[in-house]
């Protein structure tokens, strides 16, 4: 599906429920809008995620933001914890090390990337997504997950840095 660029539509609406769904790490991803709506200055996310679901310390290439829209979070940001929860937002300087972890039952986010390339990434390393259960998600395909690391410039830089986790991704 080929996406508007932004000089061909001024506005999109994005109702709840539309957008394009994927399984990525076991969190279950929509993309509101792609980085080619905004010709590559920022992509939208929407993100579920269950409890003690972890990303790996890690530096991305864009600057990220986290609005937190149910829930609660554990985020690690250059070696400081900050929990957030429905109404917070965390932000991310590209190349800052961080991760979360979820810490309620589920947590829905919106990340906002800029430049917009998260969108691809969740692409290259996640697969389409055709129900949103958690218990029956796909298992993660770690060596698509790493290709798409690399593609991306996304730098692994250890494990989860959360204490006591049962699943960390």
């Amino acid at each position: 599906m080929k996406e508007p660029a932004m000089t061909e539509a001024p506005y999109r609406l994005m109702a709840a429920g539309e957008g394009e769904t994927l399984w990525f790490a076991g969190a279950h991803q929509t993309i509101k809008f792609p980085g080619d709506w905004s010709e590559g200055k920022f992509s939208l996310v929407e993100v579920a995620v269950p409890r003690d679901r972890a990303t790996p310390l890690h530096r991305d290439p864009s600057d990220e933001t986290f609005f937190v829209l149910a829930g609660e979070v554990l985020f690690h940001v250059d070696g400081a914890e900050h929990r957030a929860s429905a109404g917070d937002s965390v932000s991310v300087r590209r190349g800052v090390p961080h991760a979360f972890v979820v810490t309620s039952d589920v947590a829905r986010f919106l990340v906002l990337n800029t430049p917009g390339t998260h969108d691809r990434y969740v692409r290259d390393g996640g697969e389409p997504a055709t129900h949103s259960d958690f218990g029956t998600a796909p298992a993660p395909d770690y060596a698509r997950i790493e290709a798409a690391n690399r593609k991306h410039g996304v730098e692994l830089l250890g494990a989860p840095p959360f204490a006591g986790l049962g699943d960390a991704e």
